[in-house]
């Protein structure tokens, strides 16, 4: 019912899990704590529509609820293309190879595993980092970076390999980026659209407002939220 998280069990240096099943929360309290037990801390997602029938059974089970995502899809054709666009460039990873670095990238504010005790900006970095040095090898022709005048400004990764079109995985922003988001996101649009890829898809956190707006601005449709729950060791 509950399985490992293997990768944030790397990211956190501890061992981290995921529940799979909502039936643990039905289960008595020392069944529950035996399957928490091997854990420092534990996920839980589920769609909103479904919460309201099981919130009393997962608040009860020590779960607090720490984010909402909200699914959306985009078509990546025939998006805006404002003039500012032609000023960037391009940089795929199978084309031009490239990293990450933790301290490369603008800190997330709108991020839930900053509810964990001893959590710091730089560590929620490094979970990304940690994360891109895995994803971009797998994924470089759907990776990408976005330069102004040589300057490093953002980087989108992706990936093709959903059956539901491209699952636009992670923008991200370097911290010393001089453009909007907008911007960022829209060049990167392009370049999946320049290689053929037609729609895409992914959530982000309903916290986060200034993601949202720009979804709102290339026309996605919003889809069903789903909630996302933590339980920590005391």
């Amino acid at each position: 019912m509950i399985k490992t998280h293997k990768f944030n069990t790397r990211w956190w240096g501890k061992p981290n899990g995921i529940v799979t099943d909502h039936g643990f929360f039905h289960l008595p309290e020392q069944e529950r704590a035996r399957h928490l037990e091997p854990f420092e801390w534990v996920e839980f997602r589920m769609p909103l529509e479904n919460a309201p029938v099981a919130l009393a059974s997962i608040h009860r089970s020590g779960f607090f609820q720490v984010d909402t995502q909200i699914n959306y899809r985009l078509g990546l054709k025939n998006l805006s293309n404002p003039p500012s666009l032609a000023e960037l460039d391009i940089e795929f990873a199978d084309e031009t190879p490239f990293e990450i670095t933790a301290d490369a990238v603008k800190s997330f504010d709108h991020e839930r595993f900053f509810r964990l005790p001893g959590i710091t900006p730089e560590r929620a970095n490094q979970r990304y980092a940690l994360w891109s040095a895995e994803h971009i090898p797998n994924h470089p022709t759907t990776s990408l970076r976005i330069l102004y005048k040589g300057q490093v400004e953002g980087w989108y990764l992706a990936d093709d390999t959903a059956e539901a079109g491209l699952n636009l995985t992670l923008g991200m922003l370097s911290k010393n980026s001089s453009i909007s988001g907008l911007l960022v996101f829209l060049k990167a649009y392009h370049a999946f659209a320049g290689r053929g890829y037609r729609m895409g898809w992914a959530s982000f956190s309903v916290n986060n407002t200034a993601v949202h707006n720009i979804y709102v601005a290339v026309g996605a449709h919003f889809l069903s939220p789903v909630g996302y729950w933590l339980w920590l060791r005391d």
